[in-house]
Parts: C-alpha cells; sequence; structure tokens
C-alpha cells in the first residue's frame, strides 16, 4: 500500500478577504452538535472500519492497534483518538465522505 502525501500549498501575496469567500461562515458548533457526535461516534467508526475492512484483525494491523482495541471499535464500544482519525482521512479518500453522508443519513 502506498503512503498518501499530503501537499500545502500557500499564496502569501492575496488576503483572506482578497480570496473571494465572501460568504456568512457560521461556528462549527452551529453546524454540528459536538455532544451528539461524541455519541454517534463508536457507531459511525464500526460501519466506517466494516465497511472498509473484511475484520477486525485488518483494522488492528492498518491502525497498528491491538487486536481487543480493534475489536472494540468494530463492535461500536469505543471510537479511535485523534491520530488514527487523521490516519483515516489521509490515507482513504474515501472517507470524508462515508462520514458526511453517513452523518446526513442519521440528520
Amino acid at each position: 500500500m502506498r503512503r498518501s502525501q499530503l501537499t500545502l500549498i500557500v499564496n502569501n501575496e492575496m488576503t483572506c478577504s482578497q480570496s473571494g469567500r465572501d460568504f456568512d461562515q457560521k461556528s462549527w458548533s452551529n453546524k454540528f452538535d459536538p455532544y451528539a457526535l461524541k455519541v454517534s461516534g463508536p457507531e459511525l467508526w464500526s460501519a466506517y472500519f466494516r465497511a472498509r475492512f473484511a475484520s477486525p484483525r485488518e483494522v488492528a494491523l492498518f491502525c497498528d492497534v491491538s487486536f481487543q482495541t480493534a475489536l472494540n471499535w468494530w463492535g461500536a464500544v469505543t471510537a479511535p483518538a485523534g491520530h488514527i482519525a487523521i490516519l483515516v482521512m489521509l490515507s482513504d479518500p474515501g472517507a470524508p465522505a462515508f462520514f458526511a453522508d453517513s452523518l446526513r443519513r442519521a440528520a
């Protein structure tokens, strides 16, 4: 498996006000309920792992965690920590769409 690379492009010649982003940005807390995300997190991650991997063992190998931890994620007992979320988002281009669709269906 090839590791994904993240490329950051910076333009220091244009200010944020010149970027053409003239829309009203609401705070993230107005768009998502942090408590609801925390409560539904284990189910969301379980659905993702079940869709992408064939077994908890594959999850454990990919995420470099113990089999018991992967089993907890698989069974929606707990959700992964931030570094695993970053790993998934950087290595699977379809992950953000999967979670967006799952949240849209739940709303």
